[in-house]
């Protein structure tokens, strides 16, 4: 038997060394009583491009209507890295990032680091980096465009807490129909509990 199966419990007195399993977290203590979080991450990364669709709707950044399914009365901690791209269509729009599906949330909170470009995709772009705090799931614009050649580099780390559980759903809104934006191979995004939904620490903060 090659797996290792935790039963769950409530958390005990804390010993360095110890490995715990309080659902749906497991922790460990690496020294003292500095209790942590073990981080086990649902991820999804792409292996090629994704194009999207010239369309008004919401749609899902890394496939269509992709998401994860989380689960009730838990806190998830995120980060996700997304590129976008598109070399068509000149109309000024807007782009707009957001979280839909059917999980319904007591609360998010994400921010992070984007750019973009009238050019085509490179490695580097000009200017300073923008940054940028949401605490809706609700799409929230990032700004506006009038290029054919158009990209977004976007680094975004944040919390959510979940009420009930469901699917949590990645999404990008243009205002107009242009397009197709594609979201580039290497994009990524990453999540996992880390508590219970009336979650305030984890570890020796006093």
């Amino acid at each position: 038997m090659s797996s290792i199966v935790l039963t769950t419990d409530t958390l005990g007195t804390t010993t360095a060394g110890a490995l715990e399993y309080a659902s749906p977290v497991i922790y460990g203590t690496p020294v003292g009583t500095q209790r942590g979080v073990i981080p086990n991450s649902q991820f999804y990364r792409l292996n090629a491009d994704y194009a999207g669709t010239a369309s008004t709707s919401a749609q899902g950044i890394y496939g269509s209507t992709l998401g994860v399914t989380l689960s009730s009365s838990t806190v998830y901690a995120f980060e996700m890295v997304v590129v976008f791209s598109k070399t068509v269509n000149a109309t000024s729009h807007t782009l707009s990032l957001g979280f839909g599906g059917a999980a319904t949330l007591n609360n998010i909170l994400y921010g992070g680091a984007y750019n973009f470009s009238a050019a085509v995709f490179s490695s580097t772009f000009s200017g300073s980096p923008n940054t940028f705090f949401s605490n809706t799931a609700s799409a929230t614009n990032l700004g506006t465009n009038a290029s054919a050649n158009f990209n977004w580099t976007m680094q975004f780390r944040g919390t959510v807490n979940v009420n009930a559980g469901g699917t949590f759903i990645p999404q990008y809104t243009t205002s107009v129909s242009v397009g197709p934006y594609s979201t580039l191979a290497g994009s990524y995004i990453l999540i996992y509990p880390i508590g219970s939904a009336g979650l305030i620490n984890v570890g020796t903060w006093a």
